[in-house]
């Protein structure tokens, strides 16, 4: 009986080995996909239950330098940070320092409505306060500075009767951590966080980190193009998203929440209840086949980061890139579903060349649902963009038949009598959408012209050539002195400024400058992958 026990038990650890086993190739196969057709650069920790199942580096850490990525690689995770300060100020309310429901005109007095402005409202971005990355003419982000920038703006809404997230308003957390506490927020989460959980790879000063596990951020990140970011200084994000850190420090800080030795249980359950828009005290709220998850994400120049936990199960996910292919929150959910035997998709591409990539770009008007849906080829791929949203890289499956991976949905293209592809397929829910092919126009706007910035009105249009298709001409304009853009179809998802004032187009690149006169205007897109013009003021 005993023996017989003994084979049971021995098959029983047998096949949890080999579950586990599966799930950590299963999870390393997933990545290294993402990492082969480009849409993931950096590290990835995935646990459960306090077990590490997967902890590893992928791709290229610095291309100049040709070091790879690892599990100690050092990334800016950006909007992460605010689950940070939400957690600093949650241990000052534990310590009976602050209360939720304080007054901003606690902190400041003359502070335009800050006696309905809580410490709640800031938190949950339910403060009405004008978030300051929608542009602003600071001369420096001091507190003083901030304050009366923002002083100087109308709320959004009432407090608390909407939503809007706002970085100003966890700018404001950060200096009321500092007036509580009377030392830097830095050195405050420091004190509350990083050094009791030995964070000793995470702080604030990404630009001037000397280490050798720090990543570069690329803003391009092609076969063709590598395009470096340079590091901003921590006083821009600040409380908003200043850290930067590893896996293994973001899986120290999942575990002291998850075992509530930095702030007590009651504090999190309030910090994971959706408040408005999904959104707690710092984390997204979310669930997972029936399961709270909660996260958040982190992005700018340069890095994609995201940080999901679901409590119930000890589940911890962190995914870092180091440049702007990935979409984190996709990954992330392609993990859970290898973490809960749910079935997912891995990513693949066959290459083809730039040839064949020209045969689909164009515009393709689709009828029902409306919308415009523009193919172009960016770094030798093929880009899809429908009007009002992003762009996505699209993954070539077949020579004419692409996978939209953000949209769940595939792209055919269908060629005519004549082998011109004018008509796009749109594969996608269970439902065939078809595009026709269509042939706008390129026209100027901005302020040398006398239509000004005015979105909404017809753009001057140019004229094609009519026997060098991709030359767009504009003759005999009279222009103001001011700056100008080209603009695709009357839409701003399409345009073209130029960065370094070399007559090369640069998508959504600087206004251009000109003088008042009469000019002659050519677009040349005969090179889809090097388009420039030239501007030339007739005598």
């Amino acid at each position: 009986m005993k023996k017989t026990l003994l084979i049971l038990l021995t098959y029983g650890l047998t096949q949890a080995l080999f579950c586990q086993h599966t799930t950590q190739q299963k999870l390393d196969a997933l990545m290294d996909a993402y990492c082969k057709v480009n849409k993931f650069n950096g590290s990835v920790l995935v646990s459960q239950k306090g077990k590490i199942l997967l902890e590893k580096g992928y791709g290229i850490k610095n291309f100049q330098s040709k070091t790879m990525n690892d599990e100690h690689s050092i990334f800016q995770i950006y909007s992460i940070t605010k689950t940070f300060t939400s957690t600093v100020i949650l241990k000052l309310v534990e310590l009976k320092k602050l209360s939720l429901s304080d007054k901003l005109s606690k902190f400041y007095p003359e502070f335009p409505k800050g006696d309905s402005i809580t410490i709640e409202n800031l938190l949950t971005h339910t403060s009405g306060i004008y978030d300051y990355t929608h542009g602003n003419n600071m001369p420096d982000q001091s507190e003083k500075s901030f304050l009366a920038f923002l002083a100087a703006k109308l709320l959004d809404f009432s407090p608390g009767s909407n939503w809007s997230y706002s970085n100003s308003g966890y700018y404001l957390l950060g200096f009321i951590i500092k007036k509580i506490t009377g030392i830097s927020y830095e050195m405050a989460v420091r004190k509350y966080i990083f050094t009791p959980l030995e964070m000793k790879n995470s702080g604030f000063d990404f630009k001037n980190l000397s280490n050798k596990n720090k990543t570069t951020g690329y803003s391009v990140f092609s076969e063709e193009t590598k395009k470096e970011v340079i590091p901003g200084d921590s006083t821009g994000p600040f409380s908003a998203g200043a850290i930067y850190s590893t896996v293994g420090d973001l899986f120290k800080y999942h575990s002291c929440l998850q075992e509530f030795s930095v702030i007590k249980k009651a504090s999190l359950e309030k910090a994971y209840l959706s408040f408005k828009n999904n959104y707690g005290y710092g984390w997204i709220i979310k669930s997972y086949e029936g399961k709270k998850m909660v996260s958040h994400s982190g992005g700018f120049e340069g890095y994609r980061s995201n940080l999901a936990r679901i409590p119930e199960d000890d589940i911890c996910i962190v995914v870092l890139n180091n440049n702007e292919n990935a979409n984190v929150e996709i990954l992330t959910k392609k993990i859970l579903d290898i973490l809960y035997n749910k079935p997912y998709k891995t990513p693949f591409e066959i290459k083809l060349s730039k040839e064949v990539l020209k045969k689909y770009t164009g515009t393709y008007q689709v009828a029902t649902p409306p919308l415009v849906m523009y193919i172009t080829v960016e770094d030798g791929r093929l880009v899809a963009q429908a009007s009002g949203q992003q762009k996505t890289i699209v993954l070539a499956q077949k020579e004419n038949y692409f996978f939209a991976e953000e949209a769940d949905g595939f792209l055919e293209f269908l060629k005519n009598e004549d082998g011109i592809f004018n008509e796009l397929i749109i594969h996608q829910g269970g439902q065939d959408i078809t595009g026709k092919r269509i042939y706008p126009t390129w026209g100027l706007i901005g302020t040398a012209t006398s239509k000004g910035w005015e979105a909404n009105m017809p753009d001057i249009k140019f004229t094609e050539d009519a026997l060098k298709r991709g030359l767009w001409v504009l003759s005999n304009i009279t222009l103001s002195t001011g700056e100008l853009k080209f603009r695709f179809n009357n839409d701003w998802n399409i345009n073209y400024g130029d960065n370094g004032n070399d007559t090369i187009l640069d998508m959504y690149g600087e206004n251009i400058k000109i003088e008042a006169g009469t000019y002659d205007i050519i677009l040349d897109f005969s090179d889809e992958a090097k388009p420039k013009y030239s501007v030339n003021m007739r005598k």
